[in-house]
């Protein structure tokens, strides 16, 4: 897949509809796609888990 086309199915299995990235004009293997999704979904749990929960906390 190229590059349009990780960006969208990204944006829609991980329900992010205005997911941007900054991703090189290449093919993608399904390993590589599969690798970018769960790293993206750690960092959006991580964000989550540090920023928001501290936030709510913070009150």
């Amino acid at each position: 897949m190229n590059r349009k086309e990780l960006e969208e199915r990204l944006q829609k299995e991980l329900n992010l509809p205005f997911y941007r990235a900054k991703i090189a004009e290449r093919d993608y293997t399904e390993a590589e796609y599969q690798d970018m999704k769960a790293q993206l979904n750690k960092d959006y749990l991580d964000y989550v888990d540090t920023y928001i929960d501290y936030a709510e906390n913070d009150v």
